[in-house]
């Protein structure tokens, strides 16, 4: 067993096929698939044992120190630390961008706690074992509205076209093509709209929708399908294409829950077309956080002109998942 673990994980950016990923779409449609990619903002976990076996120290955004599991208040660790037994640790986390921006932050911060539990009882685990881990504390046993994509991205690490089959199956598929990928990460723009908002309404509302309206569901097998169209343009450096793909995804996805969108976000995102962009998305569940744009590199000074009041993300894609980075 070791004494002092910190595990790395990176957060992740979305593509084509969001909300393809939640149950209520793919056990019934045939499946669901995505396309994102994971890039360099991480959540650090980093874990100790405690000088008193008999209590936990945890400090996130607060810190609290807890005799009995039923008292952390924070969800993801209580659900981790009541599924692997384990107790009289400090755990710490560190993350390079705040959480509720839409990058999947909740996620990561799950697959590396357990990520950094596994490790720190020298036990092994594959990547889709933990990724699938991940969906069992936040989906099955924690029965937060999200789907499975977030977990998958975060573990697995680069940019990935991942399928979940109707009997619950994921298989991961790795875009390898590096020169294509830096081409596309060129052409990307993402900006911070300042909006922060807890997406959970948003996801519950549409889960309700794929339930209930023949016209989400339409809405969603096309976003699904559009995902290898996403990928071959990109693969034949269109990034036109790959724009406009982007761009009609969005106007289909506007319409599964009210507040996916606002007139915030489509004042900045009309802004963004007049001024050279091919299309673009939120980040996430949508109404909040990170405006992605696929633009032009002969555009780029004239869209951070425009929105010079606003923070520009700096980013790379991550290749590597979540991983060990320090163990003692």
């Amino acid at each position: 067993m070791k004494n002092f673990i910190v595990t790395k994980t990176p957060m992740r950016i979305s593509f084509i096929g969001g909300g393809t990923d939640l149950k209520e779409f793919y056990k019934f449609n045939n499946g669901g698939t995505v396309i994102s990619a994971a890039i360099n903002k991480y959540i650090y976990i980093i874990l100790n044992k405690y000088h008193n076996k008999n209590r936990c120290l945890l400090k996130y955004s607060r810190t609290e120190l807890v005799k009995n599991i039923n008292d952390i208040r924070h969800p993801l660790i209580q659900a981790c630390l009541r599924k692997s037994k384990l107790w009289g640790l400090d755990i710490n986390s560190v993350a390079d961008i705040p959480a509720e921006t839409g990058l999947g932050s909740s996620s990561s911060f799950t697959v590396g706690l357990i990520n950094a539990l596994q490790f720190y009882e020298d036990k092994s685990i594959s990547r889709q074992s933990l990724a699938n881990k991940a969906c069992e504390i936040e989906i099955d046993i924690l029965k937060l509205p999200i789907g499975k994509q977030d977990q998958f991205a975060a573990t697995y690490g680069g940019l990935n076209i991942i399928k979940f089959r109707p009997n619950g199956n994921t298989i991961v598929e790795q875009v390898k093509n590096i020169n294509a990928i830096n081409y596309l990460k060129k052409n990307i723009i993402i900006i911070n709209t300042g909006i922060k908002k807890n997406s959970k309404i948003i996801l519950q509302e549409q889960k309700k929708n794929i339930k209930t309206g023949k016209i989400f569901l339409e809405h969603l097998k096309f976003m699904r399908d559009s995902v290898y169209e996403f990928k071959s343009s990109l693969l034949k450096y269109d990034i036109k294409s790959c724009g406009e793909i982007l761009n009609e995804n969005w106007n289909k996805k506007k319409s599964l829950a009210k507040k996916i969108t606002n007139t915030n976000i489509n004042n900045m995102y009309d802004d963004a077309l007049k001024y050279g962009a091919f299309g673009g998305k939120i980040l996430g569940a949508g109404g909040r956080g990170y405006l992605l744009l696929i633009c032009p590199i002969n555009k780029h000074k004239m869209i951070f002109k425009k929105f010079n009041k606003f923070e520009f993300l700096n980013f790379n894609f991550d290749y590597y998942g979540s991983r060990r980075i320090i163990h003692i």
